[in-house]
């Protein structure tokens, strides 16, 4: 059973308002992120916290970035994040994760795998010591939610596409190698709603004459709300600060 319902495909025109960058550009990077999983997931809103006992993961991401002069032609950032969660816990009788009851009171150990890939296509609006970019990104879930119980057992497949607008703005501050950024995805379409944003502060270095590195730190949330009967619900939000090292070419 699909995770979401969409109806969203192009919902961005940023081309009459993009600018270009002056040369081409490439950087990517990787980094720890420390989720924490908070609210409910199920049709019987199991708690992710206190009946699965889910808790803090160190969760791998890493990105690339390649920006270019050619008018009107998007840039471009590809990004990949994993996300995992497991735990043990008591489920009342009656609980359902999609479609299965449990009709008695079990143990059960419990998966949640919320992992991503993202392609984002996006103009620079402002590129000097004020940065916008605008976008539209498609993101791809593919990983899975389970309950696993000597009675019964259940497993929903999370993969599915979704669009969401795209943003970012930051501001440089100069001679200092110091940044700062907020950037999110966004959508909110019927009785769905998904938001994910970070904040963060970057220092970056020379180490070569065309090649400088860098170190960020910050904070990303990300929420997910499903309120649609014929679909797995949610009401969930993870969080928590990330540290990351990236390069620029």
């Amino acid at each position: 059973m699909s995770l979401f319902r969409l109806g969203l495909l192009a919902t961005l025109t940023t081309a009459p308002l993009a600018v270009s960058a002056d040369i081409i550009g490439l950087y990517g990077g990787t980094g720890i992120w420390q989720s924490s999983p908070s609210g409910t997931l199920g049709n019987t809103g199991i708690s992710l916290e206190n009946t699965l006992n889910f808790d803090q993961e160190n969760s791998n991401y890493l990105f690339i970035a390649l920006e270019h002069p050619i008018p009107l032609l998007p840039n471009l950032r590809l990004a990949r994040t994993d996300l995992e969660w497991a735990g043990q816990g008591t489920v009342p009788a009656g609980t359902r994760l999609d479609e299965v009851v449990f009709p008695i009171e079990q143990s059960v150990t419990a998966d949640l795998d919320l992992s991503h890939t993202e392609i984002t296509l996006y103009y620079e609006v402002l590129d000097n010591v004020v940065d916008l970019d605008l976008g539209l990104t498609a993101r791809i879930f593919d990983g899975e939610a389970s309950l696993i119980g000597a009675a019964q057992q259940e497993r929903v497949e999370l993969d599915a596409v979704v669009p969401m607008l795209y943003g970012k703005a930051g501001i440089d501050m100069p001679f200092s190698g110091l940044s700062a950024a907020v950037s999110g995805n966004w959508i909110n379409v019927d009785e769905f709603h998904l938001i994910d944003w970070s904040a963060q502060l970057n220092y970056d270095f020379s180490i070569a004459p065309t090649l400088e590195a860098g170190l960020s730190i910050g904070y990303r949330s990300m929420l997910i709300e499903i309120d649609d009967q014929d679909e797995l619900q949610s009401d969930a939000e993870f969080d928590g600060l990330f540290v990351g090292l990236r390069l620029l070419f």
